[in-house]
């Protein structure tokens, strides 16, 4: 007999609490009247001139017909002042992402918290054509170690990373809605995901898609003439996956391309493979020494191999 695969959870915004069970059960749903119709075309209209002037990537991390708005957070004050600092987004992240630790100064203890931050704020913008993308996790960039949880459930706190995806327009299966497999962050690192297993998150304007990094999903196929698919991403990771000492606002730019390849290197100038510390999808370097890029590819090429 076959086994019934499970199907996307949706809840009100209102219910929080449903939404965190959903989490917790199936490592992710689409939370509904997130937002409302005027403040996602208010962050379309702002995200629009970058992703009019994107280029086309080479390589699998995004089908060429894609375009990219990097740095939403800096281009769009809507998505900024509404979708990131949203309370909703706030209690979720602490419940899944934020780390609590305590520890002795001398006989003293002391507890902390490390409160998630937003590791990446992006506008994708899919276009008719564009091939699907390969199931993946979000959180390989942080290099997770994932337990089987399938038998014991899952332990909150074992995921690093959470994202948020707001649709620029309605998402359908034809125009590429994201696919999912719900319950796969309780899954091992040894089991690869299947294509069967996964379900569209189809959406309306004011949804908003919630996973956690743990859980494996992609970017469905384009197969409308004229459709483009807009999504508006958010991704939080825990705050403490970053330098203790900021050395990007410590050293001038002219200086640190003084510096010896080595230097530069171990002190964060290059990026963490695979995807970790691009700015605006150039290496730091290239970045810094002002070089145009004249189109854009994958940062590790290992990426491109099966």
């Amino acid at each position: 007999m076959a086994i019934k695969q499970p199907q996307i959870q949706r809840i009100d915004r209102a219910h929080q609490e449903a939404i965190i069970q959903a989490i917790i059960q199936d490592g992710c749903c689409i939370i509904q009247n997130f937002t409302d119709v005027e403040t996602v075309q208010k962050v379309n209209a702002e995200a629009k001139p970058y992703l009019d002037a994107d280029k086309p990537w080479k390589g699998e991390l995004f089908p060429p017909e894609t375009r990219r708005c990097a740095n939403l957070a800096g281009r769009s004050q809507t998505a900024r002042e509404n979708w990131l600092v949203d309370p909703l987004v706030r209690a979720l992240t602490a419940k899944f992402v934020d780390k609590t630790t305590s520890n002795f100064y001398g006989e003293t203890k002391h507890t902390y918290t490390s409160e998630a931050v937003c590791t990446i704020a992006m506008t994708f913008d899919i276009g008719p054509g564009a091939k699907a993308q390969r199931l993946h996790r979000d959180d390989k960039n942080y290099h997770v170690d994932h337990e089987d949880q399938t038998a014991t459930g899952y332990r909150v706190g074992s995921d690093v990373e959470m994202a948020f995806m707001v649709p620029g327009v309605k998402t359908t299966v034809d125009n590429g809605a994201t696919l999912a497999i719900p319950g796969s962050h309780l899954w091992g690192g040894d089991r690869a995901p299947l294509l069967h297993e996964a379900r569209p998150a189809t959406m309306e304007v004011t949804d908003c898609w919630v996973m956690l990094g743990g859980l494996y999903h992609a970017g469905g196929a384009n197969v409308t003439e004229a459709e483009r698919r807009i999504v508006h991403g958010m991704f939080f990771t825990r705050g403490f996956y970053r330098q203790e000492e900021n050395a990007y606002l410590a050293n001038r730019p002219e200086e640190v391309l003084k510096w010896s390849p080595a230097a530069q290197k171990v002190m964060g100038f290059e990026l963490s493979s695979p995807n970790i510390g691009f700015v605006e999808f150039q290496t730091p370097l290239q970045y810094l020494r002002g070089e145009e890029a004249h189109e854009f590819g994958d940062f590790d090429p290992s990426q491109e191999k099966d």
